[in-house]
């Protein structure tokens, strides 16, 4: 009987023994499906999070075209505006310089003419003042062009030295 109860307490042991490996294997199967179950969650959430980023980028690479687009056409506008200000620019520049550049040479038309009506007007003034020769010489050619009858635009030519010689005495005296 003896060896009975050891053969019975070695069963009870065993079985015990055996109990408690059931048991952790229990256990551990238990712990892996749990962690088996969450990592089907968690995986469930990072598709739906891939997803999500996904459309986001998809919408936000969308945006960035569009975004690009009118960058690229408010860029062009830009670039031509500022062409016609750049061309306009320089129109204007051309426009002054060859406007300075008549004034210019009207400037200096003008000093040669003032240059010239000057000489012309000493010269005149010496005539008129030296001696008389010139009056003279009008009166000479007016009693000849009396004395033959001469043409309307000879007596036209004589009348108009006749103003000439008294508009320069009348500037001389002036001067």
């Amino acid at each position: 009987m003896e060896q009975e109860t050891k053969r019975a307490r070695r069963e009870e042991h065993g079985r015990n023994k055996f109990r408690g490996a059931l048991w952790g294997s229990n256990n551990e199967l238990k712990l892996r499906r749990e962690e088996r179950d969450q990592s089907r969650v968690d995986s469930l959430i990072l598709k739906d999070e891939l997803k999500a980023c996904s459309r986001s980028k998809r919408n936000l690479s969308q945006r960035l075209c569009e975004t690009e687009t009118n960058m690229l056409t408010i860029i062009s506008k830009y670039q031509e505006e500022l062409n016609l200000a750049t061309t306009h620019e320089h129109r204007v520049a051309d426009e002054y310089a060859q406007v300075y550049a008549e004034k210019e040479a009207r400037g200096r038309v003008i000093d040669s003419l003032h240059h010239e009506a000057t000489i012309w007007m000493d010269r005149f003034a010496l005539t008129l003042n030296g001696s008389q020769e010139l009056p003279r010489l009008l009166a000479k050619a007016k009693a000849m062009a009396d004395t033959y009858s001469a043409p309307e635009e000879i007596h036209g030519l004589l009348g108009y030295c006749q103003h000439m010689i008294d508009l320069m005495a009348h500037i001389i005296r002036i001067r």
